[in-house]
């Protein structure tokens, strides 16, 4: 294998890869589908191979316990099967965030592989106090019959974690390798000449484009 590369999980779910360390390069099959034990319970991922040194790459929420299989055929069915639960879940806590009444709005539901936990992600309006999800939680647990936990997340986040297209018809730097949001000021902006515009100067997140400081550093 290339020194320069080195070897990962990722997960099913939002492009999140954990490193392995401690492997023999002989005993791993790159590609292939696997069953691991992560510190969220049993999920469902995939042996790649990434740039050393790739930060974006890393997953900052999950760590990876051990490999405990090569996923079968019928582990490969189900990990599709998730998929399509998930959709269907999506908006069964959509409903009963409405029954409620409270107000936030779920962006994306994910299933750990043994469908013992499933992680609601929402988005609740900027500067709004926090509502009380107990009862929605324990409303969605006795329909999803598993353990549920609410993530909420931030319009940056949303774009990391969900991917997109920026305006210049690429992907989106957070979602792809960049690790850490930049801070850009309308002060930056107007440096540079430009107008403040939410078709312009606005990414997918709504907040001012990270690649705007690029430019600025140039300076």
């Amino acid at each position: 294998m290339n020194e320069h590369l080195k070897l990962g999980i990722k997960l099913r779910k939002f492009n999140r890869i954990c490193p392995i360390t401690g492997y023999r390069e002989e005993s791993i099959k790159i590609g292939s589908p696997v069953i691991v034990q992560t510190d969220r319970g049993v999920e469902f991922g995939e042996i790649v191979s990434y740039a050393r040194g790739f930060p974006r790459a890393l997953s900052r929420d999950v760590r990876l316990k051990k490999v405990v299989r090569y996923a079968t055929a019928e582990d490969v069915e189900k990990e599709k099967e998730l998929t399509a639960l998930e959709s269907r879940s999506i908006a069964v806590a959509g409903q009963k965030a409405k029954e409620h009444e409270l107000p936030i709005r779920v962006i994306n539901i994910e299933y750990l592989f043994d469908n013992s936990r499933v992680i609601v992600y929402y988005r609740s309006g900027d500067g709004e106090k926090a509502p009380n999800l107990r009862d929605l939680s324990r409303d969605l647990a006795v329909s999803f019959s598993a353990r549920v936990d609410m993530k909420q997340v931030s319009p940056r986040d949303e774009a990391r974690l969900f991917g997109g297209l920026g305006a210049c018809g690429r992907s989106l730097c957070c979602s792809v390798w960049l690790d850490k949001p930049k801070h850009v000021t309308v002060k930056m902006v107007k440096e540079q000449g430009l107008a403040m515009s939410p078709t312009k100067t606005a990414g997918v997140c709504g907040r001012l484009m990270c690649c705007l400081e690029y430019e600025h550093e140039k300076k």
